[in-house]
């Protein structure tokens, strides 16, 4: 199964992402948009993996340490990749908490038996892919765009992604509080 280890998000932040996604839709013209309920930051792509229990268990070893801290959203962005663009929210706050958390969590799955992720990790939710509009418009959304909801950030959780009826859906199968 596909599987990913992200930082659910609180429904009152992804009701203000919503918002922010509304008003994306309106002046684009297309793209792949996430879905409310899918918002999350994610931590670690594991891709294809029935070892839930080494997982699990990683993630446990992971959070021994961590404390509770804090996030909120950034700044509209979006970053261009042959000829499409991936629209996005940066993730601000408690940065070096998180950076923390990340890292304790590549080396637990690395100790586990799976590969570290191979590129940087830049906190950030997905809003869209392959997104599609003029370049003054984007110019226009990163400057208007500001949003204010935060949360505090107490747990990691395992999600399976599958595509049903069309879209994704990201069903959680573990959380690991600390």
């Amino acid at each position: 199964m596909r599987t990913f280890i992200a930082i659910d998000l609180p429904r009152s932040m992804k009701t203000e992402l919503s918002s922010i996604l509304r008003e994306v839709k309106q002046v684009s013209t297309g793209g792949r948009f996430v879905p409310a309920d899918s918002f999350h930051i994610t931590l670690h792509f594991l891709g294809d993996t029935d070892d839930i229990v080494s997982v699990a268990n990683a993630m446990h070893d992971a959070v021994r340490g961590i404390r509770k801290f804090n996030l909120h959203l950034g700044k509209y962005s979006s970053f261009e990749k042959n000829g499409s663009h991936t629209a996005y929210i940066d993730v601000k706050g408690e940065l070096d908490e998180l950076n923390v958390l990340h890292e304790a969590l590549e080396a637990a799955l690395s100790q586990h038996g799976f590969p570290r992720e191979s590129k940087r990790f830049t906190p950030h939710i997905t809003l869209g892919r392959s997104v599609t509009y003029d370049e003054l418009t984007e110019g226009e959304l990163i400057s208007s765009i500001s949003p204010n909801a935060s949360m505090s950030v107490s747990a990691i959780t395992l999600f399976q992604s599958e595509r049903i009826q069309g879209r994704m859906v990201y069903t959680p199968l573990h959380t690991e509080r600390f």
